[in-house]
């Protein structure tokens, strides 16, 4: 795929992260205060909160003025007859981890992906709580921080001794866990919300997340661009990428690692 340079390049790094910012603020300040939270259940029986709306107004009004291209967002989807058709877009989760709000644990973040051909190209992740940042794209490498003072992120090697990674709600099941203890590696398996799962991967920190439940095209765009940047890897169970731009938006079940070497003992062509 060709370089996103011309589209996107590091002097946009301050705009965007400004405007997750921004972002970032507004669900903070519905958080402080449980009477603004507004909880309903989308459709598919999921929580969205006053936070999820004001997070995604944000982001659709300011993400054009970085880089000119429609936004999909989770709280507004534009029909796919319209999105199919455009070669580049913005994908966003305004607040990735609404039930980790809604706990109060801080595991949430805005996920940010620029999309070129219907795969990202380029990701930034936000924590509101800490405005901590992960970015990364093809060309640019990853890095986390902040603008004023971040650090590259590089790829790493898995040990025999590995950490696995679920959300605090996972049943932790699956064939994945028997094939890496028949192969001798010590599991070591840790909770986590939100994408922060993935940027754990992309740090170093743990070594493989195992997806056997719902997501959307918007939690695992914005980490994708950043993972592969630092050797790592999201794909279905078969060894498939992920697909984007799809009607029906939800993802197939997939694992991501942090060192593309594990996929050999975890997916089944």
């Amino acid at each position: 795929m060709n370089s996103i340079l011309p589209l996107l390049g590091l002097q946009h790094i301050p705009l965007l992260y400004q405007l997750a910012e921004r972002a970032g603020d507004a669900i903070l300040k519905i958080y402080e205060d449980e009477s603004l939270w507004h909880t309903e259940q989308k459709s598919d029986a999921t929580p969205v909160t006053h936070a999820d709306i004001a997070s995604s107004d944000i982001l659709i009004e300011g993400l054009p003025h970085i880089v000119h291209a429609p936004v999909v967002s989770e709280e507004a989807l534009p029909d796919y007859t319209q999105r199919q058709q455009w070669p580049i877009y913005w994908l966003v989760d305004p607040m990735d981890g609404t039930r980790e709000f809604i706990h109060k644990t801080g595991e949430f973040v805005i996920n940010i992906a620029l999309m070129h051909q219907h795969q990202p190209v380029f990701g930034m992740l936000y924590q509101p709580q800490t405005r901590f940042a992960w970015w990364g794209g093809q060309s640019l490498g990853a890095f986390m921080g902040t603008p004023e003072s971040h650090s590259s992120m590089r790829p790493s090697k898995s040990s025999q001794s590995l950490v696995a990674l679920g959300s605090r709600r996972s049943k932790w099941q699956g064939a994945w866990l028997s094939a890496l203890e028949q192969a001798d590696f010590q599991v070591e398996k840790k909770s986590l919300g939100s994408a922060l799962k993935f940027m754990q991967l992309a740090q170093g920190d743990a070594d493989l997340y195992p997806r056997l439940g719902p997501t959307s095209e918007w939690d695992t765009a914005a980490p994708q661009a950043i993972l592969e940047q630092t050797g790592g890897a999201i794909v279905q169970w078969d060894g498939s990428p992920l697909r984007y731009g799809k009607e029906n938006t939800l993802n197939p079940h997939f694992v991501a690692v942090k060192d593309k070497s594990l996929l050999a003992m975890l997916v089944n062509p």
